[in-house]
């Protein structure tokens, strides 16, 4: 074990001495020690997992929906506010309340209530939203406020890419 430690203390000494009499060895010795420690960086990192393979899955949470709706019917703001967000983390989970859902977009005297209501349809999805989305036209032609309508935009190119007003791109057939 003796010899072991002599030999590395020997080697760091040797080094040493070695760049004080070298200078440029110090920088050719630093450039590869810094291209080793990236190449396992980078190695590790693809190893793992890390960085790579697009964005990651969206996961639904599971949600009380019976308690959100009763939560969207409340006369504060807030309360259906919170009842969206939570929703909208439910995504498909929340399709039982789209019903309700569309009804606070169309109808809530609150503008960002309007805008979270929108955000939970595009949350929801193609599939759980395809219901909404004649009713979500329709609020697009009623609402006056520009972040609402952005959000009623959002929330259509999610449920039908195809059809929505930001599809300015005429279609090939």
């Amino acid at each position: 074990m003796q010899a072991r430690w002599k030999f590395q203390w020997a080697f760091l000494l040797n080094t040493t001495d070695l760049f004080r009499q070298y200078p440029h060895m110090q920088i050719k010795f630093f450039n590869t020690l810094m291209t080793f420690i990236a190449a396992v960086t980078i190695t590790s990192t693809l190893l793992t997992g890390c960085g790579g393979g697009g964005t990651p899955e969206a996961v639904a949470k599971d949600i009380d929906v019976a308690t959100l709706m009763d939560q969207l019917m409340s006369d504060d703001a807030d309360n259906r506010l919170n009842a969206l967000v939570e929703l909208g983390d439910g995504r498909e989970n929340a399709a039982p309340a789209i019903d309700l859902v569309v009804e606070v977009l169309q109808e809530d005297k609150e503008a960002n209530v309007r805008e979270m209501a929108a955000y939970v349809l595009m949350m929801m999805g193609e599939k759980a939203g395809k219901p909404a989305l004649p009713m979500l036209k329709e609020a697009l032609e009623k609402e006056r406020n520009p972040t609402v309508k952005i959000n009623i935009i959002n929330a259509w190119s999610a449920i039908d890419p195809d059809s929505s007003p930001a599809n300015n791109t005429p279609r090939q057939p």
